[in-house]
């Protein structure tokens, strides 16, 4: 599947697997207030490789519909971070990829914060928090 936008010049269509490896590599730069995981909220740990490992790709899913895009990131936050604040800084990273592509914004963005990490340990709090931001 790909992502396509059309103008009075042509048309772009843009794969989304590379738009979710985008995506991926933003949020492996927040890792100061958040970590990926996968829908179930179990974090998927940073591996020490170039590649990024193919358990990244349950993190983020791009999908498209009737020409509308919309993103959804599963995400467990730290502990001692705004949850509003680090969705907003999910929010910017994700339109800020779109624009680099020439892309139209999302039409949804979703962070769903399945969990947040523990004050004494490395034990993850459950939580199922959906942030969405709607694009007009």
């Amino acid at each position: 599947m790909s992502v396509i936008t059309r103008n009075s010049y042509g048309a772009i269509a843009v794969n989304k697997v590379v738009i979710e490896r985008m995506i991926i590599e933003d949020m492996l730069g927040m890792d100061d207030v958040l970590v990926l995981s996968n829908k179930k909220g179990k974090p998927i740990k940073e591996k020490p490789t170039p590649i990024i490992d193919p358990d990244y790709y349950d993190a983020v899913e791009v999908s498209e519909k009737k020409g509308e895009i919309k993103v959804k990131i599963y995400v467990v936050v730290n502990q001692g971070c705004n949850i509003s604040e680090t969705a907003d800084k999910v929010f910017e990273a994700v339109e800020n990829d779109f624009a680099m592509l020439r892309l139209d914004k999302p039409r949804t963005i979703s962070v769903k914060v399945r969990g947040m990490t523990g004050v004494m340990n490395d034990e993850i709090l459950k939580r199922n928090i959906d942030i969405v931001r709607n694009n007009a």
